[in-house]
């Protein structure tokens, strides 16, 4: 209900009350009425419509690889770039208002992406260097959307790509000697390593891109606080950490 909610009153946001049609929306328009356009594995935007929000992962530590997840408060959407670093041009907990029309979303299970026309066998093409600044707006003064308290029990994919925090947590005992990533029998890393972490009753998964920065760092120990985006990975909900920030309670 809170998510039907926040998409009822926020499509109306960007109705305009001179469109020839009623039925067009234009304007502002919340991530959450976007993701409502992805009806097909690939789609392309035709309205001219803007979302805008806070950049909530990217590839600051390398937790993810050439995209950035941008939140409203609505909803998340996952961007795919072309480029190397974005941090140096879409900073990490920065502004961004997007324009939307001539972009293509795309459908990947329970993750929604914005990107370019496809041209192969991905839904999206990433956008190109030359193209961010066309299409995007960075501002870094604008304040950061905080992230939502959330329930373990209450995270499913319907939340895929929100920012989240997650309080009251410790990491299950037989995670609790190791570093955030695993290697593989040929000592090389797994694209992505998995630690559990539980409030006593209920565990949620943290998966952790094998290219971060603190990959062979050892987990906190004791009662923590989690931040960071839902995501989805070999048919379940996990979490992926945003600038590493886990909080000691």
């Amino acid at each position: 209900m809170r998510k039907i909610a926040l998409l009822i009153s926020l499509i109306l946001i960007g109705c305009t009350t001179n469109a020839p049609d009623k039925h067009i929306v234009t304007g502002d328009v919340s991530i959450a009425y976007v993701r409502s356009l992805a009806d097909a594995r690939s789609s392309k935007i035709k309205q001219d419509i803007w979302i805008e929000g806070t950049v909530t992962l990217n590839d600051k530590l390398c937790e993810s690889y050439k995209s950035f997840v941008l939140y409203d408060g609505t909803a998340g959407i996952e961007v795919n770039i072309d480029t190397e670093n974005i941090d140096r041009v879409i900073p990490l907990y920065s502004h961004v208002r997007i324009r939307c029309e001539g972009l293509y979303l795309g459908r990947e299970g329970a993750r929604i992406v914005l990107g370019a026309e496809p041209t192969g066998e991905y839904t999206v093409d990433r956008i190109t260097d030359s193209e961010i600044l066309n299409y995007m707006e960075v501002d870094l003064t604008q304040p950061v959307i905080a992230p939502r308290l959330q329930q373990i029990a209450d995270i499913d994919f319907e939340d895929v790509l929100d920012y989240i925090r997650i309080d009251g947590v410790s990491v299950i005992d037989e995670h609790s000697s190791l570093t955030w990533g695993d290697n593989d029998a040929e000592d090389k890393p797994y694209e992505s390593s998995l630690r559990c972490f539980t409030n006593g009753s209920d565990t949620i998964t943290v998966a952790t891109l094998n290219r971060c920065h603190y990959i062979t760092e050892h987990i906190p120990d004791g009662v923590v606080s989690l931040f960071g985006v839902v995501d989805s990975y070999d048919g379940k909900v996990v979490l992926r950490l945003n600038s590493r920030p886990v909080v000691k309670e």
